[in-house]
């Protein structure tokens, strides 16, 4: 019995012992693994996931946070897209078509997101039969068919006959009424007109930047602005007569039908193009116009960003103000949106040619921005573009589609930051 107490006693002071040894000297034990996030190890090169989980959206609901935090964190850190939601400006951007253009053109332009166009409507299809066919067959196409914005034809649109009052200008006009007369009865609001009876005007020059292909290049130099194309020499202000003689005769039919004329400017905009004046080679040329018509809304502009630049300062000293007056009174009615390499001099010489938008002189986003803090909804066109190595397989539809691409690139991200402005100000 006194050997076992004995035994019992010595233990007991070796385990007091061991206690006291272990409070002088730490255990050598792994230490425990540290939570996610908390090892300084890894917190360079770790996001802590409560970090996220404070500023995230509400893209996944709350019972999924609770039963996925890890799931949850990185999908709701992902910034939703308002494209949809968006309530601000949506310009609607438009393709070219006419009676011709295939199924497989217009399932490109569909699958592009593009459901608005511009009608091309030749000489032979200006009558309600003919063109019937042509209008539901774009209004039916597959997956919603298509909104027809505009409607031209070259002949009244640049008309020699109505511009220069040549013999049979009675006849001429009632013509176009006719026309205006026959858009209504298919539906179709808006009609293209530029008064430049000799049509746009370019040198030929092979173009430099637009990296091999063919484009409209212009070197004012090359272009005999009095070289004589008609019967004689009309000035700038006859013009102006003949457009207010126009207007007198077309603008009641416009009121009858419901039909309006957007206004394309004069291209390039000089005073002078083949001995025949100028109507609109400034922005003032437009305010003047307007007047003319007494501000009927039926009279407008297609607001051609090309010739704007080609213009420069002697088209406006204020774009960005011009832009947003003329948007905000509805006289915009189309937006052609294009970029060129450079403006003319101040005494209208100079050398100019047609570039991919990104490649121009002008900031084709500051532009955008514009069109949507103006509040623009209407349609938005790439009028010209440049011409493929090879017409028959890559023709001028598809490059016509990277500058449609670059165009609703511009008008996504301008929608997102005009939205964030508006957020900013609440």
């Amino acid at each position: 019995m006194k050997k076992f107490l004995a035994l019992l006693l010595a233990a007991m002071m070796a385990l007091s012992c061991v206690a006291v040894f272990a409070e002088e000297a730490p255990a050598e034990e792994a230490a425990p693994a540290h939570p996610l996030g908390e090892d300084p190890i890894y917190d360079s090169i770790m996001i802590e996931p409560n970090t996220l989980l404070d500023a995230a959206s509400t893209v996944t609901p709350a019972e999924e946070i609770a039963k996925n935090t890890t799931f949850a964190t990185a999908y709701s850190a992902i910034p939703l897209n308002t494209a949809k939601t968006n309530p601000v400006a949506m310009p609607q951007l438009t393709a070219g078509v006419n009676s011709k253009t295939t199924d497989d053109e217009l399932k490109m332009w569909k699958q592009m997101g593009i459901n608005a166009v511009e009608l091309s409507i030749g000489n032979d299809e200006l009558t309600y039969e003919a063109l019937y066919p042509v209008v539901e067959r774009l209004r039916n196409f597959e997956n919603g068919g298509f909104e027809i914005l505009l409607a031209s034809n070259y002949t009244f649109q640049k008309d020699k006959i109505i511009h220069l009052q040549l013999e049979g200008w009675e006849e001429e006009i009632e013509r176009f009424n006719d026309y205006l007369r026959l858009m209504a009865s298919l539906n179709i609001k808006t009609v293209a007109i530029a008064w430049q009876p000799n049509g746009i005007s370019r040198s030929g020059d092979t173009p430099k930047m637009i990296h091999g292909a063919s484009a409209g290049a212009t070197n004012m130099e090359g272009i005999d602005p009095m070289e004589l194309k008609n019967d004689r020499y009309y000035t700038r202000e006859e013009m102006w007569k003949t457009f207010g003689d126009f207007l007198k005769r077309v603008l009641p039919v416009c009121e009858e039908t419901g039909v309006r004329m957007a206004l394309h400017p004069n291209d390039p905009p000089v005073p002078y193009l083949g001995g025949v004046g100028s109507l609109i080679i400034s922005a003032d040329d437009y305010r003047r116009a307007f007047a003319l018509a007494n501000e009927s809304p039926y009279l407008g502009m297609k607001l051609c960003i090309g010739c704007w630049t080609e213009g420069g300062l002697l088209f406006t000293d204020d774009m960005l103000g011009d832009i947003d007056e003329f948007v905000r009174n509805g006289k915009v009615f189309n937006v052609h949106f294009r970029n060129v390499s450079a403006p003319l001099n101040a005494d209208y010489s100079g050398y100019f040619e047609e570039t991919l938008a990104e490649d121009g002189y002008a900031d084709m986003y500051e532009l955008m921005l514009q069109f949507i803090r103006s509040g623009f909804n209407g349609p938005i066109f790439c009028d010209h573009t440049h011409s493929s190595v090879n017409a028959e397989l890559l023709g001028s539809k598809t490059n016509r589609a990277t500058s449609d691409a670059w165009i609703k690139g511009l008008i996504y991200a301008a929608r997102a930051q005009v939205l964030k402005e508006i957020a900013a100000e609440k």
